[in-house]
């Protein structure tokens, strides 16, 4: 009876190796449609605020993790106060994008201001994603990245209630300091 559990035992945890590493074979090439975007990016954006145009400085990380079955994106905005003269936070996000092993699709799980959206990544042409957010009872926002043009990144960000009239409230353009 010991042998006959301890094989079932070896052919188990073989069993699930070999899963696990198919599983993963299928997966770490997944990612590669997004590696363009990997590197440190610094520059300028905007947004309009209730209180208006707000302008910031923009630093963006993105990297691989777990053998680049998923990139992280960590972006940080600063301006200087007016009135003190110190460095304030104006933008805080974290992302993680991954394939989902359901639907094969790239996804955006991001964080920000303690609120957490799940977002599918649409490649719209070489080097061009999108992603959207539904806000429930008042529209939809969308974000559209441009990396087309070599070491720059230009974003937009659009608000629409009916998903066909989009005004735009985030302007963004980035360039590549580091891989």
């Amino acid at each position: 009876m010991k042998t006959l559990i301890g094989n079932l035992i070896i052919i188990l945890a073989f069993s699930c190796s070999v899963f696990s590493q198919n599983n993963l074979e299928k997966v770490t090439n997944a990612m590669e449609p997004l590696h363009f975007m990997l590197g440190t990016w610094e520059g300028d954006a905007w947004t309009m605020t209730r209180e208006g145009r707000v302008e910031s400085r923009i630093k963006e990380q993105i990297y691989c993790k777990t053998d680049c079955n998923i990139m992280v994106a960590e972006g940080l905005g600063t301006k200087t106060d007016a009135e003190t003269n110190e460095t304030v936070v104006v933008h805080e996000a974290f992302g993680v994008m991954y394939v989902d092993p359901e639907t094969k699709k790239l996804m955006l799980r991001a964080y920000k201001d303690n609120k957490i959206s799940i977002s599918e990544i649409d490649i719209i042409s070489e080097k061009v994603i999108r992603w959207k957010m539904e806000i429930p009872n008042q529209g939809t926002v969308r974000f559209t990245s441009d990396y087309s043009k070599d070491n720059t990144w230009v974003e937009i960000g659009e608000f629409s209630r009916d998903g066909e009239n989009w005004m735009q409230f985030l302007g963004m353009e980035l360039t590549k300091i580091a891989d």
